[in-house]
């Protein structure tokens, strides 16, 4: 799982022992990475994992063999997804320019030429073609340099680049060294749901395995509907485990406060499918897919993925969702 949010509510599953109780133990391996390198991780070794959970976007960019199978939703992360310039840029000088969006700040004239840190391929990028549309512009009119989140960050401080499109939690970093935010996902549009995917073979012939995962998962998902602010201190060791570093309580509230969070019936009300109708999620996804061929055309291009294979339907199933329900009644009690 990668270093974010979706990774502590597994490691609080695993921490709380929920997966003994069910009579299995997660293996699990946070990494400090990206979506892509995740997928392609398993695209080079598909015994890499078994399970994780990533963004739509490099879903949709990395995975070239269809492999998988969307199996629920980690939480929603489009509150956390963020586009930040200096605290001086003239791009600040400008809000609402499009009144479909007026709490959106920029100009064309202001971002026009301007240079963006963002890590190629990710939902930061997504988010950054979303905020730049609202302008009538795209990657052509501005230069865009590949860089994760923490590289962005020295980049910027060291005087270089106009602005940045991150995620949490270098999104809390960013502001408490002073950048500014000039729209959100959210604010712009862009959809972030965060998917729990499982290797397609491994998932058929580990039904039961997979549902008393999704139940760990969504005891976690209880935990923090029940009130985020308890799960702080449990967010401080998480990071602290992983980062070496202390994160204060101020980023843990801000942090898990953006983070939207599904309980085991809003999910199955979700992914249900009735009669040939497709599920919320289904269409959702496909909404994502159309809004990532329009603005992100040519990474798809370059990433070498069939634009064809795009449109089609992908792996979508609540089958586990509905067998999870009763271990997680049975973790409950």
């Amino acid at each position: 799982m990668l270093l974010e949010h979706d990774g502590f509510l597994a490691w609080y599953a695993k921490e709380n022992g929920w997966d003994k109780k069910l009579g299995f133990e997660i293996d699990l391996k946070i990494c400090n990475t990206s979506g892509v390198e995740i997928i392609e991780q398993h695209n080079n070794d598909p015994k890499a994992w078994n399970i994780t959970s990533v963004s739509s976007t490099p879903l949709i960019s990395a995975n070239n063999n269809s492999s998988f199978e969307i199996i629920g939703l980690a939480n929603d992360e489009s509150t956390s997804n963020m586009v930040f310039v200096r605290a001086d840029s003239e791009i600040l000088k400008h809000k609402g320019w499009n009144a479909d969006f007026p709490n959106v700040y920029g100009s064309p004239e202001t971002i026009s030429g301007q240079t963006f840190y963002v890590k190629r391929m990710t939902s930061g990028e997504y988010t950054l073609a979303k905020w730049l549309d609202i302008f009538d512009l795209d990657f052509s009119d501005i230069v865009v340099i590949d860089k994760p989140g923490v590289d962005s960050l020295e980049s910027m401080d060291r005087g270089t680049g106009e602005g940045m499109a991150l995620w949490s939690p270098d999104t809390f970093d960013a502001e408490r060294q002073g950048y500014r935010a000039v729209t959100s996902a959210r604010m712009a549009e862009a959809e972030i749901p965060l998917m729990l995917i499982a290797d397609k073979d491994f998932a058929a012939q580990n039904e039961e395995l997979v549902s008393k995962f999704l139940a760990t998962y969504l005891m976690a998902v209880n935990a923090h509907e029940d009130g985020y602010k308890k799960l702080v201190k449990a967010y401080q060791k998480f990071l602290k485990t992983y980062t070496g570093k202390v994160y204060p309580e101020e980023f843990c509230l801000f942090d898990l406060r953006n983070h939207t969070v599904f309980d085991i019936d809003k999910q199955l009300g979700l992914f249900a499918t009735k009669g040939h109708r497709k599920s919320i999620i289904n269409k959702l996804e496909r909404n994502i897919t159309s809004s990532m061929i329009l603005y992100l055309n040519e990474d798809i291009r370059n990433n070498n993925c069939s634009i064809q294979k795009l449109k089609t339907p992908r792996n979508i199933t609540d089958k586990y969702l509905i067998k999870a329900k009763s271990y997680l009644m049975k973790l409950k009690n």
